[in-house]
């Protein structure tokens, strides 16, 4: 676990003139990372990418990211907090790590030295400020942080400096999206994402803050086939490239021990109302085409929806009702999102329509894992870009039918540390997980609704004039869902109070007799009593 010291000015050098003859034979050159279910090591100078025929790490590799059980505690932090990554100092006396709440949005930066643990920071994540990723240590010895959302994704490279007494920022500098997590490459230089589609890496000073870019040969062969697939990139490490490719090619004679089984503990809710659950198609797997007759409806080949990977409810020809609730199937972080398509370009959101992507950390062991739920063909979407979603009982979008395929929802599960081309799930495959439920509470056969019924009412009937408005969502920026009518009694079962936006001020939500549809209205328009 010797931390790897990395020559910035042979770097530059070696970039600018492409020699080879000055490095050293055991000098780390290549960051190692796992991508699509392979072992990659991507060269720094030479441009080379070299595939591992397996995940299991050759012996030479040197590994500097962390899990819990290869970092240096003894004890977990507390059982409410998973290990998330962790750093060297250059001296080898101070480590310091991330942990994060699953289901939840606080975190912690935490320092351990002398066999104590310290924690420095804690935070919360929210649209204003992401969670706090410790990178090393400056010159001065104050604490470098990169701020993320995503895990596995990056929007811009933002640093922090904590000199152990306040938090500053240090600087932004703008990039495209980046996949995969840091790693250290010593001498101050930190390894911070690959860019599949400009097929660069990037790197950054912590003491300057500047950024570097090279050339890779690790791209995206094929464009995504889905607004989910996240292809996230796990790296796991630097490695001396020529090493590597001597242990790839002339393997251990010893047989490797297989993998443990892999069990899952159900965790998914039904993301719609108790009674909508008129699945129309299933994921495209081997398993559901064997356990489940359904076909996709409009199709001429039964179950020919290459790329599907998703579930389909309330599609064509029953359809699923616009401004149906729909809700988080578990908590999560808003990663990604897609708003504002019209009704008639089939090809918005790249046909999905409006949609919501959620990324969710889930504790195993020590550690935090990442897994992805999806949401598509919405008519609004409810929540903002990096917004955390506590309660599953509030909804996060209303369904529509934006995009292509009529009135329905498509909702995917992605898990980017299953051996799994894609890092696509099929949720109903109960293959590997306890209890033989599949991924969801209550068993794949009719998993627990995420709200069984509508929220507690807050005991109000109200009325209101003809012709009022009632929205998709609190405010003027939500389409109109129906006009009000004078002689109809509305409950109101959820109040928000809205501090930004054309009308800010109290919003109901409302539903009125004979129909399951719900929408907001502005208060002011209301006239209410105490329900008899």
């Amino acid at each position: 676990m010797a931390r790897i010291g990395f020559c910035l000015a042979l770097f530059l050098m070696l970039t600018v003139t492409g020699s080879k003859g000055l490095a050293q034979a055991d000098q780390p050159d290549a960051i190692l990372f796992i991508w699509n279910d392979k072992l990659l090591a991507q060269g720094i100078r030479s441009n080379e990418l070299v595939t591992a025929p397996q995940h299991s790490l050759p012996p030479l590799v040197q590994v500097n990211v962390y899990d819990f059980a290869e970092s240096p505690l003894g004890q977990p932090p507390s059982e409410s907090y998973g290990f998330v990554q962790g750093v060297w100092s250059a001296d080898q006396t101070r480590f310091a790590f991330l942990v994060l709440q699953p289901d939840d949005a606080g975190y912690q930066v935490i320092v351990w030295q002398d066999g104590q643990q310290q924690a420095l920071l804690t935070g919360v994540v929210s649209p204003e400020r992401g969670y706090l990723l410790p990178l090393g240590w400056d010159e001065s010895g104050s604490l470098i942080l990169l701020e993320r959302y995503g895990l596995h994704h990056l929007d811009q490279v933002r640093l922090w400096r904590y000199d152990g007494a306040a938090l500053n920022p240090q600087t932004v500098i703008p990039t495209p999206a980046l996949k995969g997590n840091s790693a250290s490459l010593g001498n101050g230089w930190v390894f911070v994402g690959f860019d599949p589609v400009g097929v660069q890496g990037y790197m950054v000073n912590l003491n300057s803050g500047q950024l570097n870019t090279f050339p890779t040969s690790f791209a995206l062969q094929t464009p995504p086939a889905s607004v989910f697939e996240v292809y996230p990139v796990d790296v796991v490490g630097v490695v001396n490239l020529a090493r590597f490719k001597a242990e790839v090619e002339s393997p251990p004679s010893s047989e490797t021990t297989p993998a443990a089984p892999r069990t899952i503990e159900p965790f998914l809710y039904w993301p719609l109302p108790d009674d909508a659950r008129s699945i129309t198609c299933y994921p495209d797997s081997e398993w559901t085409d064997l356990n489940f007759a359904l076909e996709c409806p409009g199709l001429t080949v039964p179950r020919a929806y290459q790329g599907h990977e998703g579930t389909d409810v309330g599609g064509k020809p029953a359809g699923l009702p616009p401004g149906t609730p729909v809700y988080a199937a578990v908590p999560g972080l808003v990663i990604a999102r897609q708003d504002g398509c019209p009704a008639d370009d089939i090809t918005c959101g790249d046909a999905y329509g409006n949609y919501v992507l959620l990324e969710h950390a889930r504790l195993r062991g020590h550690d935090v894992e990442t897994w992805f739920t999806g949401y598509a063909h919405l008519q609004t979407v409810l929540v903002d870009q990096h917004s955390y979603v506590h309660t599953i009982g509030l909804p996060i979008a209303l369904s529509g039918s934006t995009g292509l395929g009529g009135a329905h929802l498509h909702f995917e599960v992605r898990a980017p540390h299953l051996p799994q081309p894609g890092n696509w799930v099929d949720p109903w495959d109960v293959r590997g997980t306890v209890g033989e439920a599949g991924l969801w509470i209550g068993g794949s056969e009719r998993p627990q609704s995420a709200v069984v019924a509508f929220p507690p009412p807050t005991l109000l009937m109200c009325q209101t004039a003809d012709g009022n408005n009632i929205r998709s969502g609190p405010g003027t920026e939500y389409p109109l869902v129906i006009k009000t009518s004078a002689q109809t009694s509305y409950e109101v079962f959820q109040v928000r109070q809205i501090e930004t936006g054309a009308v800010p001020g109290e919003w109901y939500q409302v539903r009125w007799a004979g129909m399951a549809v719900t929408g907001w209205i502005y208060a002011d328009l209301m006239t209410c009593a105490a329900a008899g």
